[in-house]
């Protein structure tokens, strides 16, 4: 495995080569695993949700699926996730997939097209707004922003002045935001206040992306030690959480998003285009916060 820019991130790797799970899809998202082994991931132009299965059998579970876009577990167990095109934030049975819309609106107006989706420890769910699935005319908020969502308050605006906000993740403490913003070629770092809410101001640009070619920042995590992984045009771009950069994991195809996955979360499964990739890692990633136990 040739890794680009290398300054360490070779040690970190323990497979030899990044694995092909699945392929021949139209355009891969959100990928999740699941404690059974299996893995869900969205194919965003077909509208559909397909589950990949530790034997490589991939199976289409939901259809028409108003291009369903970032996921991830809510605390009850449940899959919270968003609809592009939809224009909506959703939660869905992992066992029945049966859909239940958690927020279209925010303040009377209509969300533009949320993203990418994580949920804090305390229950509370963070989602990108940006407005990738809604016709200029159609809009209603005027801004691109990260909005925090709770069954009590609905969502609540925590953060704007993107150009196209995108990926997002906490690191491991809960005391940093990290949000993509695809259109400025950046990654950005806000401090998180003990209640959830956040530090007034921008926020500090923790990165800065220069793939040579198009394809700014899209999905994020972040491993069990702080460092940042980026799915950017060439492949998966891994920090320190200083953000000195260690190296980028190519990828056959521009990646779109990343999730940890297996037992000890060692694993990274990785949407690229038109397929699923996976890779193993000598120390582990961070898992959903509500990851359910199998």
């Amino acid at each position: 495995m040739d890794i680009l820019r290398n300054a360490g991130l070779s040690d970190l790797i323990a497979g030899d080569r990044l694995e092909t799970l699945a392929d021949g899809f139209e355009f891969t998202e959100g990928p999740l695993w699941l404690p059974d082994g299996s893995i869900l991931f969205q194919d965003i132009k077909a509208e559909k949700t397909y589950r990949v299965d530790a034997d490589r059998k991939v199976t289409a579970v939901r259809e028409r699926t108003e291009a369903a876009n970032g996921q991830t577990f809510a605390a009850d167990g449940g899959i919270v996730f968003c609809e592009q095109n939809g224009r909506r934030l959703s939660w869905m049975s992992p066992r029945t997939f049966e859909r239940v819309v958690l927020a279209e609106q925010w303040e009377g107006k209509r969300l533009n097209s949320p993203n990418d989706v994580v949920c804090r420890s305390d229950g509370s769910v963070y989602f990108t707004d940006p407005p990738y699935g809604v016709k200029p005319e159609n809009r209603e908020i005027d801004f691109q922003g990260v909005f925090r969502w709770t069954p009590t308050e609905g969502p609540v605006k925590v953060l704007e002045g993107f150009e196209k906000p995108n990926g997002l993740a906490f690191s491991p403490d809960e005391s940093i935001l990290y949000v993509c913003d695809t259109g400025r070629y950046h990654v950005r770092a806000f401090q998180v206040r003990p209640d959830g809410t956040l530090e007034h101001g921008a926020g500090r640009v923790f990165a800065d992306l220069d793939p040579g070619q198009p394809g700014g920042p899209d999905g994020i995590k972040v491993d069990h030690s702080g460092r940042v992984y980026v799915a950017v045009a060439l492949g998966v771009w891994v920090f320190e959480p200083d953000g000195r950069l260690l190296g980028i994991l190519p990828t056959p195809k521009r990646p779109s998003n990343l999730n940890w996955c297996d037992a000890d979360s060692r694993g990274l499964v990785i949407t690229a285009v038109d397929a699923v990739h996976y890779v193993r890692f000598k120390e582990p990633g961070q898992a959903p916060t509500f990851l359910p136990k199998a």
